[in-house]
């Protein structure tokens, strides 16, 4: 990926987000282009994938809706009651049709960046765990997170889900299935793809 166009991407991003927000997926996108030169990733889908994993973040109840149906996009019973992750699969349409992103893995990446499920790819582990390990973050086990993210992206990949279980354990939330079955996944020796 050439400068200007990563330039470009960063500029139209910046337009729609809150300054925090876009701090935030700068933030992501650096820490999924360092862990995809660390771990043998594609360094441009990393980019991409990162920087945009939160497009649809600060969209309103209407513009979701609008989006929603304009794409004719289904979301799943547990999606709709967890409504803090919807962001990611809607985040995946604005990635193809606002951004012109139409290669799979980014937008798979930018899909399962809150969730997780079984069987990720390689990069859609860096992009779960680089949301996780951003310099802004701030919570407990974070800095445990980040030096596994420094030498073994699958340990890394374990602690954030367990992490995120954790965290909507204490919170009192749903537990959105796929995360229950990246767990498992883990737990039974998956590497993902």
């Amino acid at each position: 990926m050439k400068n200007h166009e990563e330039k470009l991407l960063r500029e139209k991003l910046s337009d729609s987000l809150r300054k925090k927000r876009y701090e935030h997926s700068l933030g992501v996108c650096e820490e999924s282009v360092r862990m995809a030169k660390e771990f043998g990733a594609d360094r441009d889908k990393a980019f991409v994938a990162g920087l945009l994993h939160d497009c649809a973040k600060c969209l309103t109840k209407t513009e979701t809706d609008e989006l929603i149906k304009k794409y004719d996009i289904e979301l799943d019973s547990m999606t709709k009651q967890c409504e803090p992750v919807m962001h990611a699969p809607l985040g995946a349409v604005v990635a193809e049709h606002e951004y012109g992103i139409k290669d799979a893995e980014i937008l798979d990446a930018i899909r399962y960046h809150t969730v997780a499920r079984k069987g990720m790819s390689l990069l859609e582990k860096i992009v779960y765990v680089a949301d996780m390990t951003e310099p802004h973050r701030d919570y407990p086990g974070v800095d445990e997170l980040r030096k596994a993210s420094k030498k073994d992206i699958d340990e890394a990949y374990a602690i954030a889900v367990k992490c995120s279980l954790i965290h909507n354990i204490n919170k009192g939330s749903v537990i959105h299935p796929n995360t229950l079955e990246a767990w498992n996944d883990i737990c039974e020796g998956g590497k993902g793809k």
